[in-house]
């Protein structure tokens, strides 16, 4: 029989390798001592949406549902203490404009039109993140080191 941790690219492969990283960065806290981490949130299609974000990030980001960013931090021995997630907003010009401020924006905007290279592989990021819209947010946790 098979279980979900023998399967490439399952959310249970990668929950332990993540729960492997945050147990890291809990032996390095304090007793009591706090971590606070903003994350990749996807509310279905785990593997679908990280096989898409690694083709077109080209990095490794890992995307988890709410319950698996949870239980990763719970396996490595931290208690979350307050969660929450939203919508993503990355690359969404209205967005960049209140994250960077007006000036920032206009520089960040200037060199994708002027830049084909960093313009192509920005739209291809947008594309993946318009695709995945409904499914793919963010979420910011808390936790303790117990």
């Amino acid at each position: 029989m098979t279980t979900c941790w023998q399967k490439p690219f399952s959310p249970c492969n990668r929950l332990e390798a993540i729960a492997k990283i945050l147990q890291s960065i809990g032996d390095r806290l304090k007793p009591g001592g706090k971590f606070l981490s903003h994350e990749l949130l996807a509310h279905n299609r785990e593997v679908e949406i990280h096989q898409a974000l690694a083709a077109t990030l080209r990095a490794n980001s890992t995307p988890l549902s709410e319950a698996h960013w949870i239980a990763a931090c719970e396996t490595a021995g931290l208690q979350v203490l307050q969660h929450q997630v939203g919508a993503m907003g990355l690359l969404n010009p209205a967005r960049i404009i209140q994250d960077e401020g007006l000036v920032n924006a206009i520089k960040f905007f200037w060199n994708v039109l002027t830049r084909p290279q960093l313009r192509d592989r920005l739209l291809s990021m947008r594309r993946v993140f318009k695709q995945y819209e409904q499914e793919l947010g963010y979420l910011i946790l808390c936790a303790e080191r117990n």
